[in-house]
């Protein structure tokens, strides 16, 4: 039911007899709006059902990279959007219909330097192994203490609606020029994202985030 404060004139809010009282804000103040009630339909087409199961693909991978990842490194990397909406759409736009993740065109996080000679590879150690490997030049405002920021989403889904994402607990610095990420999935395909995180006198800069297509050892 509706219900009205103020008096006759006051502000209706709820639902009486098929029309819906609510509020927006308006250049004039917050006024009382009204609208018939109409039961949605699902017409669950074909189209409708694909994108739904892909939004619950990336749901569940952007959840289980952990907001440490994408809430600050990721805001406003994809137009103005906060960083979950940012990671959604990096892994929304990037699925096919048939649930398939490919790797993402660069997305920009940062000036800081990144280099041009980024590697993942298949390991060569224990299953589950990816081998990473980059240049370890500063260019114009990296330092060798920047850290090496990685992270990987399923290339496919494990069943509907269920597509793994990890922030791989895998350390190491740009100096190093070399890492080994223990994905904990043998013979996984994987879309790895890597960026640098500054540190000393580059502290706060980003790099932009690249993206690779990569089967674990099996």
């Amino acid at each position: 039911m509706a219900i009205i404060t103020g008096g006759l004139h006051g502000r209706a809010r709820g639902n009486v007899n098929g029309i819906i009282y609510g509020a927006a804000r308006t250049r004039f103040g917050k006024v009382v709006t009204a609208r018939e009630y109409v039961v949605p339909s699902d017409p669950q087409t074909a189209a409708q059902v694909i994108q739904r199961r892909k939004f619950e693909g990336s749901l569940y991978a952007v959840r289980h990279l952990g907001s440490t990842l994408w809430q600050s490194d990721f805001n406003r990397s994809i137009g103005q959007l906060p960083g979950f909406q940012s990671m959604m759409s990096i892994i929304l736009e990037n699925t096919d219909n048939t649930f398939v993740l490919a790797a993402p065109p660069d997305t920009p996080l940062g000036n800081l330097h990144y280099g041009a000679s980024m590697a993942a590879v298949t390991g060569v150690g224990a299953g589950g192994d990816v081998d990473l490997t980059w240049n370890a030049a500063l260019g114009l405002n990296g330092t060798a203490a920047d850290v090496v920021e990685v992270f990987g989403v399923r290339a496919d889904e494990s069943s509907a609606g269920i597509r793994g994402g990890v922030d791989f607990a895998a350390t190491a610095i740009r100096s190093d020029a070399a890492l080994v990420v223990a994905t904990g999935s043998s013979g996984a395909d994987w879309i790895i994202g890597i960026y640098f995180q500054g540190a000393g006198v580059a502290l706060g800069l980003l790099s932009e985030c690249h993206w690779f297509a990569v089967t674990s050892k099996a």
